[in-house]
């Protein structure tokens, strides 16, 4: 696929935005059901809803654009699985695993910040100010959750440290 104009790249940067919160919703939901603290995994699971309302409205964005998403793999969250299962496999402890879950999660809802921040802005200069409507409600979602999860994983950090 040639990408050629502002206007295919940011429908191939859209595309590989809905895979990649397909993708972040599916790492939160394996996250949730292997932590064992149960405001954490009850957290993890809110974010998976909270992935499945923003697909919602990045369909809403290509359906008022006349469209449909491309096939586009997002290879940031394809890695961030691969890192998940690999930190997996060093047989963590619970604890250990749940700060690791929690950094994880923080860290992929920044880079949905700066993705949808960049998204927002291209539809807003494209004109697009439907789909402009729908990419800001996901990245406030997506602000609200980083300084959910800074918040909480500083929270459980300053725990983990003082008993070392």
């Amino acid at each position: 696929m040639a990408l050629n104009s502002p206007s295919e790249l940011f429908m191939y940067e859209l595309s590989a935005t809905r895979d990649a919160e397909q993708k972040s919703g599916q790492l939160f939901a394996q996250a949730a059901g292997k932590v064992k603290d149960g405001n954490l995994s009850q957290l993890l699971r809110m974010e998976e809803q909270s992935s499945q309302q923003k697909l919602r409205n990045l369909d809403a964005c290509f359906q008022a654009m006349g469209t449909r998403p491309k096939n586009i793999t997002c290879a940031t969250l394809d890695g961030a699985g691969t890192e998940f299962q690999a930190f997996m496999s060093q047989n963590p402890s619970q604890h250990v695993m749940e700060l690791y879950a929690l950094g994880t999660a923080m860290k992929l809802s920044h880079y949905g910040v700066g993705t949808y921040r960049g998204l927002v802005d291209k539809a807003v200069l494209m004109g697009d100010s439907q789909c402009a409507q729908f990419l800001q409600t996901n990245l406030v979602q997506k602000e609200e959750s980083a300084g959910t999860f800074e918040r909480i994983s500083h929270e459980m950090s300053q725990r983990a440290m003082a008993t070392v």
